[in-house]
């Protein structure tokens, strides 16, 4: 397969992966910190459901809205990485197998009730996976020089 690919589109989707993904894991410090973990007990949902949350609900719903469309903007970067740009293929196969990695672990962080070793295992893939979003970042933009 030849390689033709926009590299706007490469460059522009890697890279709002990796923002989304900074985004997401600053409003997750955020409820951490302000120890608002467990306001929306259920998960996925909060109590409202797909409606408009109550305030006490916001930064947790903010949270887990934002996490639906990073890995969404992740799994786009990582096909079009597959079938466009060979030297970031791994690292984007990789980000988007971390990301489900990472949803499991806030499943498990919430189901369990914040958990210490929960809590750091999810940081510390949460970090994982914006290394590997960085490097299809960097793999992707490199591609695009002759």
């Amino acid at each position: 397969m030849a390689q033709t690919f926009k590299p706007r589109l490469g460059i522009g989707l890697s890279f709002s992966a990796l923002a989304l993904l900074y985004s997401v894991m600053l409003v997750g410090v955020y409820v951490t910190s302000s120890h608002q973990g467990l306001t929306c007990p259920d998960w996925p949902l909060c109590p409202n459901g797909f409606s408009f949350p109550a305030a006490k609900y916001l930064f947790e719903f903010v949270h887990r809205l934002m996490v639906v469309i990073a890995v969404g903007v992740i799994i786009a970067t990582a096909i079009y990485c597959l079938r466009n740009v060979k030297p970031a293929r791994k690292t984007a196969l990789l980000g988007a197998l971390v990301a489900g990695l990472q949803i499991f672990f806030g499943y498990l962080t919430v189901t369990f009730k914040l958990p210490p070793l929960l809590v750091a295992a999810h940081l510390s893939t949460g970090i994982t996976l914006f290394a590997m979003m960085l490097m299809t970042l960097l793999a992707t933009y490199k591609a695009t020089k002759p």
